[in-house]
């Protein structure tokens, strides 16, 4: 039983120690470990800040990042739609430009078939007077191969174109 209760002196200087202890404590080492806990949170407190004001932040750069990639896709479909309008346009204009030249080069055909056409007209005439030239001194050597009745032939003819 002696184990289980505590001398006199053994409480009075285990309270005595432990006393002292304390104000040891309290006097030298709690201020400088209150001064660390105070100066921690301190720290933690700006680092909680800084995370919230870097979160902002990213919230805020997350925003213009997505603003910015929508103005870029609007901006990527103006540009797509002016190309294909540009596009459009080269084609009509080239289309344009090659039923022009097709209607050009028609043209130059057709005046150079009519020039053609009245030029081989007017040596099939050329060729038709010379042919009945040809056929008409043949006949008229046969028919007036006497002088006479060639004399009188050409006085008849006078007559008849003196009177016309």
């Amino acid at each position: 039983m002696e184990l289980i209760l505590p001398q006199f002196g053994l409480f009075f200087w285990s309270t005595v120690i432990f006393l002292t202890f304390v104000w040891l404590l309290r006097r030298y080492a709690w201020k400088p470990i209150l001064a660390a806990l105070d100066e921690r949170e301190k720290k933690i407190a700006e680092a909680l800040a800084a995370a919230e004001k870097a979160r902002a932040e990213m919230e805020t750069l997350k925003a213009q990042q997505e603003k910015l990639q929508l103005e870029t896709a609007q901006e990527r479909e103006k540009i797509l739609t002016q190309a294909q309008k540009m596009r459009d346009d080269i084609i009509e204009n080239a289309r344009i430009e090659a039923r022009k030249q097709a209607e050009g080069i028609l043209w130059a055909a057709q005046q150079q078939l009519t020039q053609q056409r009245e030029k081989f007209l007017e040596e099939m005439r050329l060729y038709a007077v010379q042919l009945s030239l040809q056929i008409a001194q043949k006949i008229l050597e046969e028919h007036f191969r006497d002088a006479e009745k060639a004399q009188a032939y050409a006085e008849k003819l006078a007559n008849e174109l003196r009177l016309n």
